[in-house]
């Protein structure tokens, strides 16, 4: 059996059935044989590296036929799906797919994939598509924002915590890596993908030396003065931790953290040497910065880097920025992944039996793309020879690569399964590279224009046009308005 099981809805299944049934023939032909080819897109994250690729193969390779009790539980619906759970039974993989190339920069409501196969299988493939690529084009479109905002900075994945469970963890180490990210805390997602691996201290560590209050006897530095409680505990990691660390300044306050870490610092020699960075963790996190910053210069700690955490996403690392651009770095934990706004991967008919299909809708803009459609990405190129890119066009798939004051244009959408075989998949390393090589050729990412060719537009209005013609009138019918 597949190791999904019923990877599907129940309208999946229902409609599966009922297009298998003699009722629902088209010109003699069973709806559930129709050519159909449905598209992904997602809706809700402006721009984003396409990524989710190897979570799609990994799915259809499960895809197999389903064993007698998973069977038997749709024959035993009220709905009778025994047509459906006969084809399931004994199921082959008559799809092909296309895709845009893993980590090909995507734009909110552009088609990203589409598969093509007879109606009643194919269209119950949504969850597959939706599972495959929502989350990791959330957690890469996050994380390629915050890289933007930050720039050259340290960019660092703590979100494992925050997660829900290990697996999910180690999913959004490797999609917030190839979206820009530089590093990670997560230590199973740094061995498995084998890159580098950051964290040092949490604010319990500096807690469990409160019992130095208790003691009678009390540490005191070379002045005679009694050593504050967080001091020890800032000198004996300093002690445990000496080719270089972080120290957390915020358990108590940030001004006590900053002074105890300064007093820690200057104790000696070795202890000095060990202090590479500073992490705050609360407050205004801008003023904080500069203030640290600040009171660095100010002891001649110029060298000693600072990292910001708590809450951080692109908008808040843009605010940090302006008010302290020397900060080095930032963590990011719970707006990478578990407080966000899905992508919203959508899974849309587009053609059946030859014939361009479309949902109009009630809410402007979310009409659906009729026809096998191709996306071009058109490219020009300065007086210096580098490249960059103008648009993106979408057009139908018979139509010609698009021209204009651009000096070519590449096709977006390929093969990636096809006769049993998938395109292979660039590596971690190989998809991140190239999030980065495009970024450099868009000279506004944000305002990034995304067009229909004509033919397309001119299609859509035309079925539009056609599908909102009733030549029976409402005889029989008694109508109530429509809200506005």
């Amino acid at each position: 059996m597949a190791e999904e099981g019923m990877n599907f809805d129940r309208y999946h299944a229902v409609m599966g059935n009922a297009s298998l049934k003699e009722e629902c023939k088209i010109e003699g032909k069973l709806l559930a044989n129709s050519k159909s080819t449905f598209y992904a897109t997602q809706r809700k994250k402006p721009f984003a590296p396409c990524v989710g690729h190897e979570r799609l193969k990994k799915s259809l390779l499960k895809s197999k036929a389903l064993d007698t009790p998973w069977l038997n539980f749709l024959r035993a619906d009220k709905a009778d799906l025994s047509l459906i759970a006969n084809s399931l039974e004994s199921s082959t993989f008559p799809f092909s797919i296309r895709t845009f190339k893993p980590g090909t920069i995507v734009f909110a409501n552009e088609p990203f994939a589409d598969i093509t196969g007879p109606f009643a299988l194919t269209q119950m493939m949504e969850v597959d598509f939706e599972h495959a690529f929502d989350e990791p084009i959330t957690v890469a479109s996050n994380a390629l924002r915050m890289r933007l905002a930050a720039g050259s900075r340290h960019l660092s994945d703590f979100s494992l915590r925050r997660n829900g469970e290990s697996g999910r963890g180690l999913e959004v180490t490797k999609y917030s890596y190839i979206g820009g990210f530089d590093d990670t805390s997560n230590m199973e997602a740094a061995f498995r993908l084998n890159i580098h691996a950051i964290g040092t201290m949490a604010h319990c560590y500096v807690e469990a030396f409160m019992k130095f209050l208790r003691k009678i006897i009390p540490e005191r530095d070379e002045q005679g003065r009694k050593k504050h409680f967080e001091q020890i505990a800032f000198e004996r990691w300093l002690d445990a931790n000496p080719n270089g660390t972080t120290l957390l300044i915020d358990t108590i306050h940030p001004r006590f953290g900053m002074i105890h870490a300064i007093r820690a610092a200057k104790s000696s020699s070795k202890r000095r040497a060990a202090l590479k960075f500073v992490r705050l963790d609360s407050g205004d996190l801008g003023k904080g910065t500069r203030w640290i910053r600040d009171m660095l210069n100010a002891n001649d700690l110029k060298d000693v880097g600072i990292m910001a955490t708590g809450d951080v996403d692109d908008k808040e690392i843009e605010r940090i920025v302006s008010v302290c651009p020397e900060v080095n770095g930032f963590g990011i934990g719970t707006k990478l992944a578990a407080e966000t706004t899905v992508a919203g991967v959508i899974f849309k008919l587009g053609q059946i039996d030859n014939v361009p299909t479309l949902k109009c809708s009630a809410t402007k803009g979310k009409e659906t793309i009729p026809g096998v459609i191709q996306v071009w990405r058109c490219v020009n190129v300065e007086n210096n020879g580098e490249e960059y890119y103008v648009k993106d066009v979408i057009s139908t798939i018979e139509e010609a690569a698009p021209t204009g004051n651009f000096k070519y244009a590449v096709p977006l959408l390929g093969r990636f399964y096809e006769a049993g075989k998938f395109m292979a998949i660039p590596s971690l390393e190989e998809q991140k590279q190239f999030v980065t090589e495009q970024v450099k050729k868009f000279k506004d990412i944000t305002n990034y224009p995304i067009e229909f060719s004509q033919s397309l537009l001119e299609s859509k209005a035309r079925i539009i046009e056609i599908i909102n013609q009733d030549e029976m009138g409402e005889d029989g019918v008694v109508m109530v308005d429509y809200p506005n």
